[in-house]
C-alpha cells in the first residue's frame, strides 16, 4: 500500500510537472513571437527540448535537495512545496479557517491516492482500469509499430552507407523516412524515388538534417514515454508541437544553405504528400520514425492539410538573421532553471515538518476543546 501510494504520487507529480512546463514554454513562445522570433523554428525547438530535459532532471534535483536538507548540509528543513507554503501562511494568520477543516483539505490528495490504490470504490476501480488499460493499449501500439519498422528495414536493400548511417531502398513504402537503432541510423528511400534524382537529393538532404539535429532520438524517447502519459493533454500537445517544429526547422536549415530552390523543394513536398494519400499500404510506420513529408485526412492530425499549408508557406518566409547563440543559450538555461526550481513547489514533499506538527497540535487542541465543551 505504501509503495503503491508513493508510485501514484510520483506519477501525479510527473503529470503536473509536464503540464506546468508546457504552459511555461507556451508563455515564453508567445512572448518571443510577439518580439519577432516567430520564424526561429530551430530556436523554438531547442527551447522546447531543453524544457523537457528540465522536466526529466527535476525529480533528481528535488531528491538531492531534500537529502541535503535532511542531513543538515543545506538548511534543516525539507524543500517547501505548495501545501507547506499554505500551512505557513495559515499559521501566520493569513486566512481564517478551522484547523481541522484545513488539515482535512490538505489531506484530500492523500485520501484520493489511498482510495485509488486500495480500489476502495467504483470510481477508483474505473480510474485504475482506465490508466492500466490505456497504458497496455498504447504499449501494444508502440510494440506493433516497432515490429513493422524492423520488418521494413529487414525487407529493404542496402544502397549506400556512411559510417553508421545506412541508406536503404524499399519497395513497399512510398514515403522517405529515417529511424535509428542502438548504434546505426537508417534512411529508407522508396524504390520509385530513385527515378527522380532531384527529389531523391532533396529527400536525402532532409533526412540527413534530421540526423544532425538529433530529431530521431527525441522521437524515440517521446514515443516510448507516450504509454505513460497517453491521457495527458499537455504531453499530447507537446509531442504534436515537437513533430511540427522539427519539420519546419529542418526545411528552414536546408533552404538556408541556398543549394536547393524553394520552388523545387515545395513541389517535392507536395508530390510526396500526394503519394501518402494515394498508397495506403505504403504509408510509413507511425513510430519511431520521421517521414520526409506526409498528409493525413484527419484534420486534427500532426500531419494535417493545414500544417502542410503552413509548411509550404514558411518556405517563403525564411528569417534574414539567425538567433544569436549566446542569447539562445541564456534563454535555454534560464527556462530550464525556472522549471527545475518550480518542481520543488509542485512535488508532494514530506508528510511531516515543524509547521505540519504545529498544525496537528492546533487540531488536537480544537478536539480537546470540543470534548471539554461536552463535559461542561
Amino acid at each position: 500500500m505504501v509503495l503503491g501510494n508513493a508510485l501514484l504520487n510520483a506519477y501525479i507529480d510527473a503529470n503536473l510537472m509536464i503540464i506546468f512546463a508546457f504552459l511555461t514554454w507556451v508563455f515564453v513562445h508567445f512572448i518571443l513571437s510577439k518580439l519577432g522570433f516567430y520564424r526561429e523554428f530551430k530556436s523554438m525547438l531547442r527551447l522546447l527540448n531543453s524544457t523537457f530535459i528540465a522536466v526529466l532532471i527535476s525529480p533528481f534535483f528535488v531528491w538531492g535537495l531534500s537529502t541535503l536538507m535532511k542531513t543538515g548540509i543545506f538548511g534543516s528543513h525539507s524543500p517547501m512545496n505548495v501545501s507547506d507554503f499554505a500551512i505557513a501562511v495559515y499559521l501566520d494568520g493569513g486566512f481564517q479557517m478551522k484547523a481541522s477543516e484545513f488539515e482535512k483539505f490538505l489531506s484530500l490528495r492523500n485520501e484520493w491516492t489511498t482510495e485509488i490504490v486500495s480500489l476502495g470504490s467504483t470510481t477508483s476501480l474505473f480510474i485504475m482500469i482506465f490508466l492500466l488499460g490505456g497504458f497496455t493499449v498504447s504499449t501494444l501500439r508502440t510494440a506493433l509499430s516497432v515490429r513493422r519498422l524492423r520488418r521494413i528495414i529487414k525487407n529493404s536493400y542496402e544502397w549506400r552507407h556512411f559510417n553508421n548511417i545506412h541508406i536503404r531502398v524499399c519497395e513497399t513504402t512510398q514515403i522517405p523516412f529515417s529511424t535509428r537503432g542502438l548504434r546505426n541510423h537508417y534512411i529508407i528511400m522508396p524504390l520509385a524515388l530513385l527515378e527522380r534524382s532531384e527529389d531523391l537529393r532533396m529527400a536525402m538532404a532532409h533526412e540527413f538534417q534530421h540526423i544532425r539535429q538529433g530529431d530521431i532520438s527525441w522521437e524515440i524517447a517521446l514515443e516510448f514515454l507516450r504509454p505513460l502519459f497517453f491521457w495527458n493533454p499537455a504531453f499530447i500537445l507537446w509531442k504534436r508541437i515537437v513533430d511540427q517544429l522539427r519539420e519546419l526547422s529542418c526545411d528552414q536549415q536546408i533552404l538556408s544553405r541556398k543549394k536547393i530552390s524553394i520552388k523545387d523543394y515545395g513541389e517535392c513536398l507536395l508530390r510526396v504528400c500526394q503519394n501518402s494519400l494515394k498508397y495506403k499500404d505504403g504509408m510509413p510506420v507511425i513510430v519511431p520514425a520521421i517521414a520526409f513529408a506526409r498528409v493525413d485526412r484527419f484534420s486534427l492530425s500532426t500531419n494535417s492539410v493545414s500544417f502542410l499549408k503552413r509548411r509550404v508557406t514558411s518556405l517563403f518566409d525564411l528569417p534574414t538573421e539567425p538567433q544569436a547563440p549566446r542569447k539562445l543559450w541564456f534563454l535555454m538555461l534560464s527556462l530550464m532553471a525556472f522549471v527545475v526550481f518550480s518542481s520543488i513547489i509542485i512535488h508532494t514533499g514530506s508528510d511531516w515538518s515543524q509547521d505540519r506538527i504545529m498544525l496537528s497540535t492546533i487540531v488536537n487542541l480544537e478536539r480537546l476543546d470540543v470534548i471539554n465543551g461536552f463535559g461542561r
